[in-house]
């Protein structure tokens, strides 16, 4: 089992606008607004330059990790667009950790929905990239349904975290359930 955080996914994309619209914007609906920007190659390489990115796995990081101050005098368009590249970037890099290449990528959940990070994805890994809902799965319940997964193995006292994806000394539980008095 391998598993490990290859970088900040969508968080800095929709924590970006939201504060940039007042949470009137929670995210970018198809990656219509990466498409209309240009990468800011300069701050996507400064956050290409994180020494987590060159650690080996298993690693986890936290969208607390990253800071939204390099892009803050970029458009809102190229912002975006910059922050969108980090997460396409990222991505197809953490491919380099595996001693094979796959032969597939499967995209679920909203970056998979976001067409200027799909199609990035597909062209920077050169390797076909298909959304889970391909394969008649729900895409946008692939992370609650973990979560749930991962709650009923916390419950049974079964481990949930393991050396080889979070870097725990030892496999542990999530935790134990309390019920109050």
């Amino acid at each position: 089992l391998i598993s490990f955080d290859t970088g900040p996914g969508n968080c800095l994309i929709d924590k970006y606008l939201q504060l940039k619209s007042n949470n009137k914007i929670q995210f970018d609906k198809d990656g219509k607004i990466a498409i209309k920007g240009s990468i800011d190659d300069i701050i996507l390489e400064n956050y290409l330059d994180d020494p987590y990115y060159q650690s080996n796995p298993p690693k986890s990081l936290d969208v607390n990790d990253f800071s939204l101050g390099a892009i803050r005098g970029l458009t809102l368009e190229n912002s975006v667009t910059t922050l969108s590249e980090l997460t396409a970037r990222t991505i197809v890099d953490s491919i380099n950790f595996f001693k094979e290449k796959p032969k597939l990528i499967i995209l679920s959940g909203g970056g998979g929905k976001n067409n200027y990070i799909f199609e990035r994805i597909k062209k920077l890994s050169n390797i076909e990239t298909n959304l889970v809902d391909f394969y008649k799965l729900d895409g946008d319940f692939i992370e609650s349904q973990a979560f749930a997964y991962l709650s009923i193995r916390s419950l049974l006292k079964k481990p949930i975290s393991f050396p080889s994806t979070t870097g725990v000394k030892k496999p542990i539980s999530g935790g134990t359930l309390v019920t109050p008095k």
